[in-house]
């Protein structure tokens, strides 16, 4: 159950005059992700169009960023989840958009902002490229990152392993959650070539399908035991697991979050000094 507090407050953020046209669109929605995951329908509580900035004290708001290469389908993970709604048309993204979901998870209240950006050649080393580069993107101060590839197109891992690695080195990471999403599962093994009939079709299919879990499974055993991260593979298109997505990585904070280890909005001045938090089960960790 929500507190009076958290409902008072929720009330005050949507009371807020809108944005400029001309600034990143944004958007509020309330969801229980326990309820959704069992198969609820609907939400709790649903802003209107583009919409408010969450009030000045909302200390505890929760910075969620996804990146990833072109066309992995970052955007349709986002509106699938606030929306249930998807758009078979491709439309780069070319600006910032900001979604404000006000999330339950194990019976406890957080407000998100969740940013979609334009995709980035690099992580910024330090908050200077970050001014220059990537204005009011909050890559460096973001609470979590999910990290967004195409399960057709394996080549689209290596942006984001690389993204990783720039990450690692350019901030502290601990008690940074991170998740690894494959998304496009209804496209594994779809792309049969149609010319082949018969036991030949069959044949190409089994073999590509072969070569492909071994990827898969050699992506699978990278991120969870080398990386220490969250790994969920969904379809934005049919909107399958795509819940699953934000309440693993929801799940990952809230442990961080009562766990003790609390969350830092600047990078430690050495990121390569030991210490910090015991490790979660459901932590992402730098390896």
């Amino acid at each position: 159950m929500c507190s009076k507090k958290y409902l008072m407050r929720y009330k005050r953020r949507t009371s807020q005059a809108t944005r400029s046209r001309h600034s990143d669109k944004k958007y509020t929605i309330q969801l229980d992700l326990d309820y959704l995951e069992r198969g609820g329908g609907g939400t709790l509580t649903v802003g209107g169009a583009p919409s408010v900035e969450p009030s000045p004290d909302s200390l505890d708001l929760i910075k969620v960023v996804l990146l990833g290469a072109p066309a992995v389908g970052k955007t349709s993970i986002i509106q699938q989840f606030v929306w249930s709604d998807f758009s078979e048309e491709y439309v780069p993204t070319d600006r910032k958009h900001t979604f404000y979901p006000s999330v339950i998870i194990n019976e406890h209240l957080y407000e998100v902002k969740i940013t979609d950006v334009p995709v980035i050649p690099y992580f910024p080393i330090n908050s200077y490229y970050e001014w220059a580069h990537y204005r009011f993107y909050g890559l460096r101060n973001a609470t979590a990152y999910i990290l967004v590839f195409d399960l057709s197109n394996v080549e689209t891992f290596q942006y984001i392993r690389t993204l990783r690695e720039q990450m690692v080195e350019s901030r502290d990471m601990r008690n940074v959650p991170v998740l690894v999403v494959g998304n496009k599962q209804d496209l594994l093994c779809s792309n049969t070539p149609s010319a082949a009939s018969g036991l030949q079709q069959l044949a190409i299919a089994e073999s590509a399908c072969g070569d492909s879990r071994e990827k898969r499974r050699n992506i699978v055993n990278l991120v969870r035991k080398h990386w220490k991260c969250g790994y969920v593979e969904c379809s934005a298109k049919y909107n399958w697991r795509v819940i699953a997505v934000f309440k693993e990585l929801m799940e990952m904070i809230d442990a961080l979050e009562w766990s003790g280890g609390g969350r830092t909005s600047e990078p430690m001045p050495d990121s390569s000094a030991g210490g910090g938090a015991g490790s979660h089960e459901n932590r992402c960790v730098v390896a």
